[in-house]
This record gives C-alpha cells, structure tokens and sequence, in this order.
C-alpha cells in the first residue's frame, strides 16, 4: 500500500539513499549545541560537522535546527552505518563526538521509553543531561548492538582474518549471516514510504498537470529526482542500521574496509584499493587519508639506520645551502638534489618489501660518503 509523503520529521528517523549519485540523506531533531551546518562543493544540502574536537556544552542557548523532506541532511553514501560501527560508546561525551552529534537521540526508543522532547531544551547543558540520561539506560543495548553489526561486516568483508567463505560474494556471505543470526527481526517496527518523486523538489510540477513532457523536462532541470531509494522512517535504531547495512552489503559496488592509520572501518570513496579513510568529525581535522601515508612511512621506516642516516644528512646539507656554506650552483648542491631523490625512491621500495634493510643501509652509507667527493663552491 502506498504511503501519504506526509513522513514525520519533528520526531523519529528518516534515510534514503542515491548509489548513483553516492550520497545518503536524512531528517531527524538536531539541537545545534556545538555543530557546523556545513555545504561543501559536492553537496546539495547541508553537512554536519563539530566545530571543536572537544565540545565544551556551554551554549547558553540552543535551537532545534529545522530541517524537512526538502531540506534534509546530507553525506556521503553509507556515512551512518560507518559512523555507527566507529562510534565510541564508552562513555556519553565520545558517544556524542562519534555519533550523536550528527544523528540525534530519536532512535533510542528502541532502548528507552521516556525520552524528552529535545525541543524543551534552551541551551547546550540541558541537552547534555537530557542526552546523559537517555544514554546511560541505552549503553549496554548500544554496544551489543555495534557488536552484532561489526561481527557481520567482519565475516562479510573478510576482515576477521578468516580464509573460511574467503571467495565467496560479500553480498551471498550477507545474506546467509543476516538469515543466521535473524537480522530480519530489525524490519518490524519501520514505515516505508514508497513515493520518493517530492524529495527533491517538485516546484512548477503540480500533480493534476504532470504529462511525459513535464516530467522529461523537470528530470532535466534537476528538479525531480525518481532515481533516489525508499524513505524509511523509524524511532528504532536497530532497524535503521539493518536498512543500511542491508543497502550497503547488497550494493555489488561497494566495500568496507578498515583503515591502515586508525582501525576504523570505512567506505572508499575513488578506487577500491584505498588503505586511508578519510573520516571527519569535526572542522580543520587532518583525515588519515592526508595523514596517514606519512604517518605509516615514518613508522615503518623511523627504526632503521638508513632513515636516520638520510633524515640527519639531509638536514645538514639543507642547513648548509641556506646558511651560504655551500652554494645552491655547487658540484655538491647538484648531487644533493639527485641523492635526496635516490634516496626517497630507496625508501618505498624499502617500505614495499623490494629490498632488505641490509641493502638499503649499505646503499645509504655509501651515497652518504659520495658528498666529500663533490666541491661546495660554484661550478
């Protein structure tokens, strides 16, 4: 039966996806205690980020933030279910950092019955209690739900480490674990909205005038949009994140993985072959996709003799060159510039397994001595 797109957004959760377009959107109460609405070039709505690393709670006044249907939030394709296996729900303040923040209390009824309205709040410290209380009856539940969840995208991902089903289809490892341990359970407490034609606007189409023409021209425009999902609304978490993991796993386009720098699971988002996530909580933050290779190179190589001996090289002769001891037109500038690039290829190749510390120590030793062979003054 068809639904009336009259879908609820002063309470309960709403999502739906766009696999082409690669983006998930979503309507639920927000109390803007310390967070950005953020609109970044490839978004058509708003974004949610913190604006501190730390949130303080010491707004004296907070809103509800509006938000509607036509005006939802906006991320990337499977940024709920990422976030929901990342979250840290050891205690309420990285719970809120972590997930929270971004998705409101609404879908805790599942786990607690008399939540407030958020609407009753004036100001970031009520939120706080408001979201302390709600949370601390709700965390036993929380964790044995993530729990549940990372166990099914670890065996469906290969990610457990496990050559059992390794060859197997994720999607075909998916459906058999949800049908062992009866994901289908999370789907009874969900309404499904079938008409998706008024989520991205309508305007100039109205329904007792709408003819092929019409239509083909709004599509055009890109003021209608028939290729986005069902809209799910619900007040129960578990339901909601069986419906993305459900998109996501079915998604023959889509894997997760886990991130080389920090151990969280994400989505790659340009080939499948990313080891960095590049995961944002809040304004100015260093993702691990811009972090991490330089992290992990310094890590693996930071021990060896050879690092040491190019990074303290190096240095010197750089501090040479700018103190004037050694002209930048020199046998010896020359060499430096040729040596530094020698040296940094030596090192992947190092880091790739492609040749032995031995070999790479001996070769760095060697090339080092080369400096006293080249004059400092100008050619």
């Amino acid at each position: 039966m068809f639904k009336n797109p009259n879908i609820p957004s002063n309470f309960g959760f709403g999502i739906w996806f766009n696999k082409k377009e690669k983006r998930e959107y979503y309507v639920t109460p927000l109390v803007d205690c310390q967070i950005k609405l953020a609109k970044n070039i490839n978004n058509k709505y708003r974004e949610i980020l913190l604006t501190s690393e730390n949130p303080k709670f010491n707004k004296p006044n907070c809103e509800v933030i509006k938000d509607d249907y036509f005006n939802p939030f906006e991320e990337r394709y499977g940024m709920f279910l990422i976030r929901f296996l990342n979250a840290d729900f050891s205690d309420v303040i990285p719970a809120y950092k972590t997930f929270f923040a971004f998705y409101g209390i609404e879908l805790l009824h599942e786990f607690t019955q008399n939540i407030p309205n958020i609407h009753s709040c004036k100001n970031a410290p009520d939120y706080l209690n408001v979201l302390t209380k709600v949370f601390n009856s709700s965390k036993e539940d929380l964790i044995k739900l993530q729990k549940q969840i990372r166990e099914c995208v670890d065996f469906v991902y290969n990610l457990d480490n496990s050559d059992l089903y390794k060859d197997v289809f994720p999607h075909i490892k998916y459906l058999s674990h949800a049908l062992k341990n009866d994901f289908y359970n999370y789907t009874n407490q969900t309404n499904i909205y079938f008409n998706t034609l008024f989520v991205n606007g309508t305007e100039g189409l109205k329904s007792n005038l709408a003819n092929p023409t019409k239509v083909m021209k709004s599509i055009k425009d890109g003021k209608l949009n028939y290729k986005t999902s069902n809209i799910y609304h619900s007040i129960v978490l578990s339901n909601i994140v069986f419906i993305c993991l459900d998109e996501i796993a079915l998604n023959t386009y889509v894997t997760i993985k886990k991130c080389q720098n920090c151990g969280k699971y994400f989505i790659p988002t340009s080939k499948e072959s990313e080891i960095y996530c590049d995961i944002m909580y809040f304004e100015s933050e260093k993702t691990c996709r811009v972090k991490g290779a330089a992290e992990t190179f310094k890590k693996n190589t930071g021990e060896i003799e050879a690092y040491q001996l190019y990074k303290k090289t190096y240095q010197k002769i750089l501090m040479q060159i700018q103190r004037g001891k050694i002209s930048p037109y020199s046998e010896k500038a020359q060499y430096f510039t040729q040596w530094k690039q020698q040296s940094q290829l030596f090192l992947k190749r190092y880091k790739k397994g492609n040749i032995s510390e031995s070999d790479i120590n001996e070769w760095m030793q060697k090339s080092v001595e080369k400096f006293d062979k080249y004059k400092d003054n100008i050619i």
